[in-house]
């Protein structure tokens, strides 16, 4: 028997190193595969497009939040995606679901610490290196089930931040960003983070893209 499983073993080692390698188009179609799959799988830690330092101490994070059905959560120390089965932990701070934003607290956790506030400043500037009650950020407002325009003009009843949601003006089909900045409070309640949405588009115009950016004040 003995002799009998080493000899499987040997033949499937020999017949791993006769399959041909895989072509370009082969990677391209199993990745094309694997993409499918992960936009639908929500702890696929795939969502952050890209976390680019500015230079400043401050952060440009792009998320992939077109799937309507999750939440990307996003931890800010860690600069990292939080899989959809830690929602009701600690240890996420902001998400997205394309232009919805939710904090880690109220309906969304309520075991979060989170919450988000407006800063009285749209200078990113001051906005990051000041404390939040000089900003007028000493109450945040945590997440209830809310109603927002929402693309279309049709209101959208979702759970999530209704302070930070309401982030763009809207046109007829467009979202641009308001100048205004948050202050969000982590899931802990241990820090605070100036953040501004730029961007709600990708590279190549496709919606559901937030990009943010953002800074722990000091």
């Amino acid at each position: 028997m003995k002799f009998f499983v080493i000899g499987i073993l040997i033949c499937l080692s020999f017949c791993a190193r006769q399959k041909a390698a895989l072509t370009d188009q082969d990677l391209l179609v199993n990745q094309l595969i694997t993409n499918i799959i992960n936009a639908g799988n929500p702890n696929a830690l795939d969502k952050i497009v890209f976390s680019r330092s500015i230079g400043d101490g401050s952060f440009s994070t792009r998320f992939n939040a077109t799937n309507l059905d999750f939440y990307i959560y996003f931890q800010f120390e860690g600069n990292k995606q939080i899989p959809f089965s830690e929602k009701d932990t600690l240890t996420w701070d902001i998400a997205f679901n394309r232009y919805k934003v939710a904090t880690n607290s109220g309906e969304t956790n309520r075991f979060g610490l989170g919450g988000a506030c407006k800063s009285n400043t749209t200078d990113f500037g001051i906005a990051s290196t000041t404390s939040a009650a000089s900003q007028g950020c000493t109450n945040f407002t945590i997440d209830v089930s809310s109603t927002t325009q929402g693309i279309g003009g049709a209101g959208a009843v979702y759970v999530g931040n209704p302070l930070a949601t309401e982030w763009y003006f809207y046109t007829i089909g467009f979202l641009t960003p308001k100048p205004d900045i948050f202050l969000i409070r982590s899931g802990t309640g241990n820090a605070i983070y100036a953040v501004h949405i730029e961007n709600y588009y990708s590279d190549a115009g496709t919606s559901g893209y937030p990009t943010i950016r953002w800074k722990k004040l000091p």
